[in-house]
């Protein structure tokens, strides 16, 4: 089974043990996602005229991939590249439906004359996860850089095959730390809707808040450390003390400064002696922490020599996003109207203003800084008007349990959520007892990879550090 996937095609391709005659093609835009099923669909054809970056095969299959030589192609020609892995692609099927010959023994890339060829990884220093970049360049300038991930397999689908909805959801909060709600809220919804469960509004609206507290937290993070990186420290300080002011919410809220074993399906489990008062203190909080981050967002978005370094840097335009079917945050930052909380009716019904201003965005560095910016201020000024608005005492009232569940409604069923970074995708296969036979799971990452690829190339090498803080993609969310 092969899918195409979010707002603009591209083929991915489900885990090749599920058994089924059918091509599922998701259609992502701003309103809805809706399911089409397509019949009879060969592989050969998906692949004849869709650019499809190799690792994006190895992700959905599950395994790793061949050498790639391109160590004979023109550097300043990204479409001789794209020919190239069509070419291998082709040379990789198998009959009409299957590839072969995909498991990964290095990379080759074209050095020019007078250039170089500059390695980073897979071994870092610090905390980083591994993963291998292989730069081109000329002088100071990057003529190409490819990126190759998948060094940490954590056996995550593994892990999930067999396993109870309780015992699944103690995994899939690990699967991307700094996206856990937004994984616990899909895999949740999916069991759910295998249990065909009608979840109270009261529940909806307590994930729909720890999924903008999350939110908000990373992203302050981000415009802190983005900061840093051009040695604007005032902003990087304040950022580095106050993410603790949504973390901290988030702790006061649930237990886990994360969320973790908040969100299970039927439910949200909140601390307990959690009241009114305690709301409105917290909402509170949010608002002074949002007040010292504005003022001194301001001052650095007034300086000259920090626009500098931003703007026009590492630019990813709306032709590259259409083209390339890049998504999140990542399209957001370039004008595109890409959200999937725009179907979501209770947070427009709660007050959520998600019509967020696109003018000024171009998909450089800036603009990726920027939008961080106006997603906090969007979601902390939704989050002051709702948190003093719930009814904790509904909330506990309309719990619901999956325990029991005797027996569940088998099939395919599929999730999309949209987490800080862009959207997620689950697709699960449940049998009758409720345990998953087969899963695919893609982080927005997955796409957005190559985002950063094409947005480095022309650009100063010094400035990559920069530009891979502005995009802050996921390795364990690529490493299952």
């Amino acid at each position: 089974m092969y899918n195409i996937f979010d707002s603009f095609e591209i083929v991915i391709g489900i885990h090749k043990e599920f058994k089924t005659e059918n091509f599922y093609k998701f259609i992502g835009d701003s309103d809805s996602i809706r399911l089409e099923i397509l019949k009879d669909i060969r592989f050969k054809d998906l692949v004849k005229d869709i650019q499809i970056p190799i690792w994006l095969l190895r992700h959905s299959f599950g395994i790793n991939g061949s050498e790639e030589d391109y160590s004979d192609i023109d550097i300043h020609s990204i479409e001789d590249i794209f020919e190239r892995r069509r070419v291998e692609l082709k040379h990789s099927l198998i009959g009409n439906s299957s590839i072969r010959n995909l498991f990964y023994n290095g990379l080759k890339v074209p050095v020019k004359e007078n250039s170089y060829s500059h390695a980073v990884g897979p071994i870092h220093a610090g905390i980083i996860e591994p993963g291998h970049f292989r730069f081109s360049v000329t002088g100071e300038y990057i003529d190409h850089l490819t990126i190759r991930l998948g060094f940490q397999h954590r056996n995550i689908i593994q892990q999930l095959k067999g396993k109870s909805p309780l015992q699944v959801m103690a995994i899939v909060e690990s699967i991307a730390s700094d996206s856990t709600i937004a994984y616990q809220t899909a895999f949740a919804n999916i069991y759910e809707d295998v249990c065909q469960m009608e979840i109270p509004d009261e529940i909806k609206i307590i994930r729909m808040v720890l999924l903008e507290i999350e939110r908000v937290a990373i992203h302050i993070g981000d415009i802190g450390a983005i900061a840093g990186d051009i040695g604007y420290y005032p902003l990087h300080g304040l950022c580095a003390t106050d993410r603790g002011v949504p973390l901290g919410l988030m702790e006061t809220l649930t237990g886990s400064r994360f969320g973790k074993a908040s969100i299970l399906p039927g439910e949200v489990r909140l601390s307990q002696g959690l009241d009114i008062s305690s709301l409105m203190s917290l909402s509170a909080n949010l608002k002074s922490m949002f007040r010292r981050l504005e003022k001194e967002f301001i001052r650095a978005e007034k300086s000259s020599s920090i626009r500098e370094r931003l703007d026009d840097c590492g630019i990813v335009s709306k032709s590259i996003i259409l083209q390339n079917s890049f998504v999140g945050l990542i399209a957001r930052a370039s004008g595109m109207k890409m959200d999937l909380r725009l179907s979501e009716k209770l947070y427009l019904e709660t007050g959520m203003n998600l019509e967020l201003d696109r003018e000024n965005l171009k998909g450089d560095a800036w603009s990726r800084f920027y939008l961080r910016f106006l997603e906090v201020k969007n979601s902390i000024q939704w989050l002051e008007k709702i948190l003093p608005e719930l009814s904790l005492v509904n909330l506990k009232k309309n719990k619901l349990s999956i325990l029991s569940q005797i027996k569940f409604k088998s099939g395919f069923y599929y999730k999309a959520i949209e987490s800080w970074r862009g959207p997620i995708l689950v697709a699960l296969e449940i049998n009758q007892k409720g345990q998953i036979q087969n899963a695919y799971i893609r982080d927005p990452s997955v796409l957005n990879w190559h985002a950063l690829e094409l947005a480095v190339k022309g650009e100063l090498i010094g400035d990559f550090p920069l530009n891979n803080k502005s995009f802050n993609l996921s390795y364990a969310g690529f490493d299952l």
